[in-house]
């Protein structure tokens, strides 16, 4: 069998496609053969693919075309950019020339399978996070009666979208991966760092949030060993900076300790960087000083707010202390954080804008990005309230795509009606000219919290700055050099 791996992100700064590392070691474990279309990679525009492009692939001797959907759009309520119409023409092109079925998967595809094989007019789907439900698949291509035994498969049969069951989570071999399938050297140079997951799952209860729609509610631990393989992988390709892509690094946080162990143990704390997503809940300066020690150089938390009632409408477990503690140990050992707020959520009004962006001013938050509009995506429970609140347009606290969107699958954001028409005015007086606040603006410039298309991240990157999207901006506004970056090991 001859498979082809296509990633169709070619937002900027780019993003390597991590999916297609694992499932391009999964087929090749096999006996199958696959090359990967890396249209990010190849500089290739969003318009249609040129047909040259294809026939140096040999794409017309492929058995199955095999398309990562990472995200359905920029989750960014001024842009409101979709990636679907791409994607639908992608795949339409494919259809149109080539013989193969095309097969859609990744985090992004999970969150609504059945809605987006329908609208994006692809063949077949896997959802969920297993590799292994996608080599299931390939064996049986072709075979009359077959699709119903493959867990998490979404397949078209006379003029209907069906769906089998998803298999639950597990840890399985395919969880590790040689990261040889994407060019992670040019995504280190042109993106500034590489993702790297420890972890699989989310026992969160966060109201928006998909992560446990489409990796599963319960977490699976990398093992140790086969996470630093991986990692010795990647910087014998030259890569020395990482981003987890770990729902919360810290949950639980005896495995966020360990991984900070093995790291410190193998060496590999004096030859990379890395940063990560965490939860305030339950963290110390133990868990910053241990991390600090094995070569992390900042981390988000996504705090949301700083309100007890704006968090629990959210989802939220913690509470301001949780904030104040976790603000303070990072000082403590001198490592960069982000509070990530977001605002507008349920409930949401002038006043609790004011308490949020004064309490990270009174516990010193380095970096704020205070983000506002919630993306109501499907299969959320923030979904299924404002669902059963009737049609999308009479809705006070939604704005976005509101007709012809029942499904959410174009953007659809909640801006609590509560704040009032002014609470972008009101946002940017609060904030001033603190230069910690990362801004939602129209606009790109150096406080623009998108960082799809974003120039300024660009441009930086191209001239050596390394690490996460918002310390990248953090350096850049305040005049600092690029992060020092670990030399290879000689």
């Amino acid at each position: 069998m001859n498979v082809l791996l296509i990633n169709p992100n070619r937002t900027q700064p780019p993003v390597a496609p991590l999916a297609l590392d694992s499932i391009g070691e999964a087929l090749r474990s096999r006996g199958i053969r696959c090359a990967t279309a890396d249209l990010c990679r190849a500089g290739l525009p969003a318009a249609e693919v040129p047909a040259g492009y294809w026939q140096d692939l040999n794409a017309d001797e492929v058995d199955a075309f095999l398309l990562t959907v990472r995200n359905l759009d920029d989750a960014y309520y001024f842009s409101q950019a979709s990636f679907l119409p791409q994607l639908r023409d992608l795949i339409r092109g494919l259809r149109s020339a080539f013989q193969g079925p095309v097969i859609l998967g990744g985090c992004g595809f999970s969150i609504a399978p059945e809605a987006i094989l329908n609208l994006l007019e692809a063949d077949l789907g896997i959802a969920g996070a297993q590799e292994a439900d996608l080599l299931r698949l390939l064996a049986c291509l072709g075979r009359q009666g077959a699709y119903p035994d493959v867990p998490g498969l979404i397949w078209r049969q006379g003029g209907r979208i069906r769906s089998n069951p998803q298999s639950p989570p597990a840890m399985e071999e395919d969880f590790f991966s040689s990261r040889r399938t994407v060019d992670n050297r040019w995504y280190f140079h042109a993106g500034g760092m590489v993702g790297l997951e420890t972890k699989r799952g989310c026992t969160g209860l966060c109201r928006y949030c998909v992560d446990p729609v489409v990796k599963g509610k319960r977490v699976f631990t990398k093992p140790l060993d086969r996470l630093l393989r991986e990692i010795e992988f990647l910087v014998d390709q030259g890569v020395s900076v990482f981003h987890l892509c770990d729902s919360e690094f810290n949950q639980p946080p005896d495995h966020a300790l360990a991984v900070c162990d093995a790291l410190i143990q193998d060496g590999l704390s004096g030859r990379i960087r890395w940063f990560t997503y965490a939860s305030p809940l339950g963290f110390d300066e133990t868990l910053a000083s241990r991390m600090a020690e094995a070569g992390c150089a900042g981390i988000n938390f996504g705090v949301d707010h700083s309100h007890s009632g704006m968090l629990r409408a959210l989802g939220r477990r913690h509470r301001s202390d949780d904030l104040a503690r976790t603000a303070e140990a990072c000082r403590r050992v001198g490592l960069p954080v982000l509070f990530d707020l977001l605002l507008g959520g349920p409930g949401e009004t002038g006043e609790t804008l004011r308490e949020a962006i004064d309490f990270c001013r009174e516990i010193d938050v380095p970096r704020v990005g205070a983000n506002c509009g919630v993306r109501v995506y499907p299969g959320t429970a923030l979904s299924r309230e404002v669902l059963a609140q009737g049609p999308l347009r009479s809705n006070p606290d939604l704005q976005g795509r509101l007709e012809g969107n029942e499904e959410l699958l174009y953007p659809v954001f909640f801006v609590s009606h509560e704040m009032g028409p002014g609470w972008q005015d009101h946002l940017s007086a609060l904030v001033g000219n603190d230069t910690r606040f990362l801004l939602p603006r129209r606009e790109s410039g150096r406080s623009n919290y998108n960082y799809n298309e974003n120039a300024v991240l660009v441009k930086a990157i191209r001239e050596g700055h390394r690490g996460a999207f918002w310390d990248v901006l953090r350096r850049v506004q305040e005049d600092l050099p690029p992060l020092a970056v670990p030399g290879p090991r000689h």
